[in-house]
């Protein structure tokens, strides 16, 4: 019955009649123009599109010189690879050649304690004896004492030398300069890639504004986009069929020269009137104001060609 009821609505708005219960509007299409620009000034070396053209998201549009912020770019790393370097070097311990003297000389000196203290246990057992002199149970005991100290000193070092390389303040100033560093590149990038400008979105290539070898100003429109979502239709009504009509409602929309109609639904109601003429307070001429719609279609937008006259069919509710 549905579609039996759409023929009926098609093959009246062929023959321009309205069947009972449908009007009929006039309208056009519309769309919404994306201008593409850079944010940054420079001569266009490439221009890779041409009207009339479908782009896809991402596809490069155009590019410009870039040759002085490709050198930036190579500067910025190299200088950040500068930076990571120092501060790697900073939180670097000794060599390992270093490091093995100075595991030599501890485990030396704990050598020497051990002879120290085998000497001064020997010393007290035989002093009792008097098998050894005062003064050799006294020199033994210095002897462990000093190899005690020699040990101690012998850790300490090598503790130091298994720590960073850098003082404190030294290394905070390079993690600074990294810091730093990793920000004028990741800017000198940005700069880069701004040169080069791509579809933010599946597009038709409406126009382009100027070629290759010009020199274009920061936010100076260089390509016209047309997205298939920023296609709509216009219509105007008389103020006395508004109370049929809202935002989100239903309508049809038939091209002229296609017999295929298109779905869609009211998206925009312009709250004061188009047109008014000088009779406005004269009762018998309110029929003449009218007013402003818009409809999306809900597939198929790219078959609205803006400018072309459509006509609006809507079912009285």
């Amino acid at each position: 019955m549905n579609d039996l009821h759409s023929l009926m609505i098609a093959v009246c708005a062929l023959l321009g009649i309205n069947p009972p219960g449908v009007t009929t509007y006039q309208g056009y299409g519309e769309g919404d123009y994306v201008l593409v620009s850079p944010q940054v000034a420079g001569r266009i070396e490439t221009l890779d599109v041409v009207r009339g053209q479908q782009v896809h998201k991402g596809d490069s549009l155009f590019t410009l010189e870039h040759v002085a912020e490709q050198e930036a770019v190579d500067q910025a790393k190299a200088a950040a690879d500068r930076a990571r370097s120092t501060l790697a070097d900073l939180l670097k311990a000794k060599r390992q050649p270093e490091l093995d003297q100075l595991v030599a000389a501890r485990d030396e000196a704990a050598a020497a304690l051990q002879i120290a203290k085998l000497n001064v246990d020997r010393d007290e057992k035989q002093i009792k004896t008097q098998a050894v002199s005062q003064a050799t149970y006294d020199n033994d005991k210095a002897q462990l004492e000093q190899a005690k100290a020699k040990l101690a000193a012998s850790e300490a070092a090598l503790a130091t030398g298994q720590l960073t390389t850098g003082r404190d303040d030294a290394i905070h100033a390079a993690q600074a300069d990294v810091v730093a560093a990793d920000a004028a590149e990741a800017q000198a990038e940005w700069k880069l890639n701004e040169k080069k400008v791509t579809a933010a979105a599946d597009a038709y290539v409406f126009d382009t504004i100027y070629r290759a070898g010009e020199y274009i100003n920061a936010g100076q429109a260089v390509v016209s986009l047309l997205p298939p979502p920023n296609i709509r239709v216009r219509f105007f009504v008389p103020g006395t069929d508004l109370s049929h009509l809202a935002v989100g409602q239903a309508v049809t929309i038939k091209e002229t020269g296609i017999k295929e109609m298109l779905s869609a639904h009211i998206t925009y109601v312009s709250p004061q009137a188009e047109y008014s003429p000088p009779e406005l307070y004269n009762r018998d001429n309110r029929d003449k104001l009218l007013f402003m719609l818009e409809a999306v279609p809900d597939a198929q937008p790219e078959r609205i060609h803006p400018g072309l006259p459509v006509d609006v069919v809507v079912e009285q509710k």
